[in-house]
């Protein structure tokens, strides 16, 4: 599985849920970005400082607990940065409002310097461009990020499997279509790299994953 040219990916995972926080660096200018914030920012943090990057914003694929624990500490690090989510969960990151009824703990405390993901309008961060594809279900705002070959889906879709649609605020039909019309619409060695778990392709998943 090969990235497109110029780019670097590389992931840390949380142990308490194994989720997955990337770091997408244009190898010439060498901005980042960081997309998705898990329970273990210090990871994170030691590969930014090791590599040199120069973060230039933090993108969510969306707002679970578990993939923005560790705002907070990546904006003591990296600085003013800005935090990009789509509108309809930005009220999690503006002023600390839980995404689920289902989880009382861990509301994040109100950040300021918050940027929309849309659909349709690319993501500037630096040197790097990101397409923003809404693929909801998992949560309202669910969106899947995409530069060059890479397609970062968040909760929507595994290897071998989708995001959880049990929750008050999420859709399975919606979860479903998006990843039919959003992702499934892609070319087949298009990498999908998710919230949680290894990394595979369009390809593989359209033909073998079982939820699909």
């Amino acid at each position: 599985m090969t990235l497109a040219p110029g780019l670097h990916v590389e992931a840390t995972a949380d142990r308490q849920f194994a989720t997955n926080s990337y770091l997408v660096e244009d190898e010439a200018s060498h901005d980042a970005v960081v997309i998705d914030a898990n329970l273990e920012p210090e990871q994170m943090i030691e590969l930014v400082r090791k590599r040199g990057s120069n973060v230039k914003a933090i993108l969510l694929t969306h707002t679970d607990v578990d993939h923005v624990a560790g705002l907070n500490r990546l904006r003591q690090e990296f600085g003013d940065v800005p935090i990009a989510v789509h509108d309809a969960e930005r009220e999690v990151v503006t002023a600390g409002a839980p995404l689920r009824r289902e989880f009382k703990a861990g509301a994040l405390p109100a950040f300021e310097k918050v940027d929309p993901l849309r659909p349709g309008e690319p993501y500037r961060a630096g040197s790097l461009e990101f397409e923003v594809l809404h693929t909801p279900g998992h949560s309202p705002g669910g969106v899947t990020l995409k530069i060059g070959n890479a397609l970062f889906t968040g909760d929507a879709l595994f290897a071998g499997s989708i995001g959880r649609s049990d929750f008050a605020n999420s859709d399975g039909r919606a979860l479903l279509e998006g990843i039919r019309t959003q992702l499934l619409t892609q070319p087949d060695d298009h990498l999908v790299l998710s919230g949680h778990g290894p990394i595979t392709t369009i390809g593989q998943e359209r033909h073998s994953n079982p939820f699909l």
